[in-house]
């Protein structure tokens, strides 16, 4: 059974976070492939397919703005900004989709290199604050994604899986072009965003 997504997270109800997401602006390929999944996400299952300027890959969720000051996050955004000027990348691309706890996810490869990107942000974020407040990912297992719709309460998993197996959407390929430092909070079955600091790479 899958659990809706905004009551699992039920932390973030009337909150904002502070997250390190890479953003796909300029990047018409990605757009244009979740343009293609839309019809398949139509699913009383699932929320509305996430608007193309709203798709993200989420890096980091630091945490609240009220647990992290606006000083600090601009100073890890400085020291992640000198740690990625030499930083080489490669293409990305989104190899296959799943269902994540009910969300549909496209899974990012090569996923080592892209896990780089976290590490990066990780080892800012303890620079500035400290270990003992700093996040990581549940058990530090770093999954590099992009959702592209996310789940309501339901138990109809196979009747999504047999929408996206009858649409097939060819992957495509993406350049990690920089981070963004962000405040994010949910909206309408998604998440939206302010920049507060764009790192690039």
């Amino acid at each position: 059974m899958a659990t809706d997504h905004f009551e699992k997270h039920y932390y973030q109800k009337d909150r904002v976070d502070w997250n390190f997401n890479l953003l796909f602006d300029g990047q018409p390929a990605v757009a244009q492939m979740a343009k293609e999944y839309a019809s398949a996400l139509q699913h009383p299952g699932l929320y509305a397919p996430v608007p193309p300027q709203w798709l993200h890959s989420t890096i980091l969720r630091v945490g609240l703005t009220d647990d992290y000051t606006e000083a600090e996050m601009l100073a890890v955004a400085a020291a992640l900004e000198q740690s990625l000027a030499s930083l080489a990348l490669p293409e990305f691309f989104c190899d296959s989709w799943w269902l994540w706890g009910g969300n549909v996810v496209l899974h990012i490869s090569p996923d080592d290199q892209f896990s780089k990107l976290y590490a990066c942000v990780v080892a800012a974020l303890a620079s500035v604050v400290g270990k003992d407040r700093t996040t990581h990912v549940p058990h530090d297992s770093f999954i590099p994604h992009i959702t592209l719709a996310y789940t309501k309460t339901h138990q109809q998993e196979q009747a999504i899986h047999d929408r996206l197996v009858a649409q097939p959407v060819q992957p495509v390929g993406f350049h990690a072009k920089g981070i963004a430092l962000i405040k994010q909070w949910p909206t309408d079955g998604h998440y939206e965003w302010e920049i507060v600091k764009e790192i690039r790479l």
